[in-house]
């Protein structure tokens, strides 16, 4: 049974109606306005249907909306929202801070002097996503090989973090950006 349903799923129902099993249109009710109560009163009991949907049945202190055994829909607070929590990183002193400006790059080189050795990263965007890749070469006439392959990250649920353990002695290249290219 759907209770005030808009306009156009009426006319999406209609059109799904000729394809639809008859025994599933026996059981399928769309209602605007108008209706719906003496429909429900139908498939209800008065005295189990709460009397604002038509019914008897009210709280103990007679409140029509039965808000002690129905949970009646209510905005969501903002906390359980994920993409409103506040940026990790923003308020970290210890935090390299980078403006890319759009369709730009920046690329961070670090100098791997011991074999075993760990790089990490952890980075947030102030909003919308950003290309990251990271290259190693063991030398500056080599040709960089990519270890993380480029992607796109969306930091909106939190920072991107990560690590690599380098076997090699060399130059690690951390590309970051949206136009990211060996």
């Amino acid at each position: 049974m759907f209770i005030f349903s808009p306009v156009y799923f009426n006319v999406a129902y209609s059109v799904l109606k000729s394809i639809l099993p008859p025994v599933v249109n026996e059981k399928l009710r769309c209602y605007g306005n108008t209706g719906w109560k003496a429909a429900l009163l139908e498939l209800i009991d008065a005295d189990e249907l709460p009397a604002f949907l038509g019914g008897k049945k009210t709280d103990p202190d007679g409140d029509p909306s039965c808000k002690t055994f129905i949970m009646h829909a209510q905005p969501i607070p903002d906390c359980y929202f994920l993409c409103n929590i506040k940026k990790k990183l923003d308020n970290d002193p210890n935090a390299v801070k980078l403006n890319i400006a759009r369709s730009s790059k920046e690329e961070l080189y670090i100098v791997v002097e011991k074999e075993g050795s760990c790089l990490e990263w952890e980075f947030e965007t102030k909003s919308k996503d950003i290309g990251f890749a990271i290259y190693f070469k063991e030398n500056a006439l080599q040709n960089p090989v990519e270890i993380i392959p480029y992607g796109r990250k969306d930091t909106c649920y939190g920072p991107e973090k990560g690590y690599i353990k380098c076997k090699k002695v060399g130059i690690c290249k951390y590309a970051i950006g949206s136009d990211i290219k060996v």
